[in-house]
């Protein structure tokens, strides 16, 4: 029983309005021409399928098609789709009782009954059994009582998710016993895994629990994750595997390798990467405005076609003068510039004759801190204004999911 794992496509995503269509479009070509080759039995896609709750049509059309031409020319014999963050588990959810007559089988939110699904060998036995768990929210895992503070609310999620994981386990076992290979899918922030950055892999959070711990989840033979972008398994066990998002999705991933999981369950479970192309090229250039300015030249004569992030961090003065050069440089050119950034560790910031603070240094999260300082407040206030603004902040990044209704 082979496997192709794979997670966070993010259709829909722009970079500095930037489309991502092309570079999308171009990975799925790539992905179908993959399962030709290595005739995989199932393709996993553990979660953030799109980027928003409603992507455009262009995105859509791109997924549907995607999972046309898999059907129509029997590239794989089973599709299972979680749901991730970034995605509306009804959105996902609603053509469900069409696509499961493709056999491919969407779970966009929490349900245990459809989580359960099991892979036929070719003579009817069960090769494979898949817990597809999605991104699970904070009213999956638990019911909020009065008067909860932040250890509470915590201990709740994690005991939660547990519950929920070792309910899959047993549900399944039920039915196949304990020989057939497990497969578990997940959509969270592992303890230990490498994050790339604050922008790109916003909302990391299962409520209040930051960092689900690796303990918590019940054995397997293979982990397919989704959540993190950075291609890597988790150091204590290289079968529990971020598959990573196949294109970068912000510029602190310009140059990763970035691939897919080939997984085989024959006798003992193997992982295979493969490479995915680098369709798009990003940079990232730093230093001072003499440096930067000859390597943009370099890329503009070379005729490269590279998204460029530059980032001023030596200059004395005023920097409006460069700035403004920078369109004349890449003029009748491919190479375009999406963002610029003043670097420069002398660009500070003091409050109240304290000592100065960079603020390419200062996070959202940190100004909240110093507001909380600022307060007259004990300390189970300060534990419940921080648990309030996480909260927050989940809600804001995830988008508003009062008004989903899941069929």
């Amino acid at each position: 029983m082979k496997i192709i794992h794979t997670s966070d496509w993010h259709l829909g995503a722009q970079l500095y309005e930037q489309s991502r269509h092309p570079e999308q479009e171009k990975f799925t070509v790539w992905l179908k021409n993959l399962m030709r080759k290595e005739k995989p039995d199932a393709l996993i896609v553990a979660g953030d399928i799109f980027d928003t709750y409603s992507p455009p049509n262009t995105s859509l059309e791109l997924y549907y098609s995607l999972l046309g031409d898999i059907f129509r020319e029997s590239l794989c014999r089973t599709v299972v789709i979680v749901g991730g963050n970034h995605d509306s588990p009804s959105l996902l959810n609603s053509p469900g009782k069409v696509l499961s007559h493709l056999n491919i089988k969407v779970i966009g939110g929490a349900d245990l009954e459809k989580e359960i699904v099991l892979i036929k060998n070719r003579d009817a036995t069960t090769g494979l059994a898949i817990g597809a768990v999605p991104y699970l929210r904070d009213a999956d895992l638990r019911i909020s009582g009065e008067g909860e503070g932040f250890s509470d609310v915590s201990a709740k999620l994690r005991a939660g998710l547990k519950k929920h994981y070792d309910d899959v386990v047993q549900k399944i076992r039920l039915q196949t016993g304990n020989d057939v290979p497990l497969l578990l899918t997940g959509h969270f922030f592992l303890s230990k895994s490498k994050l790339s950055d604050d922008l790109s892999e916003r909302t990391r959070q299962i409520g209040n629990i930051g960092e689900v711990p690796y303990d918590l989840l019940p054995a397997a033979d293979y982990y397919a994750l989704g959540h993190l972008h950075i291609p890597q398994a988790l150091p204590a066990n290289e079968l529990c595997r971020y598959s990573g998002s196949p294109i970068p999705m912000s510029f602190s991933e310009a140059g990763q390798v970035k691939s897919v999981a080939i997984v085989d369950f024959s006798g003992k479970t193997t992982i295979r990467l493969e490479p995915v192309p680098s369709f798009q090229r990003l940079e990232q250039i730093s230093g001072t405005t003499a440096i930067v300015e000859s390597k943009i030249k370099e890329l503009a004569d070379s005729s490269s076609d590279a998204w460029l992030d530059i980032q001023i961090n030596e200059h004395e003065g005023d920097l409006t003068e460069f700035w403004n050069s920078l369109p004349s440089l890449v003029a009748n050119t491919s190479v375009k510039i999406l963002t610029r950034q003043d670097m420069r560790p002398h660009r500070s910031w003091s409050r109240r004759g304290e000592q100065e603070i960079a603020l390419d240094t200062i996070k959202p999260g940190d100004v909240f801190k110093m507001l909380l300082d600022d307060e007259q407040l004990t300390g189970d206030e300060r534990v419940e204004f921080s648990r309030m603004y996480e909260e927050i902040i989940q809600t804001v990044t995830q988008g508003d999911i009062a008004g989903e209704q899941d069929p």
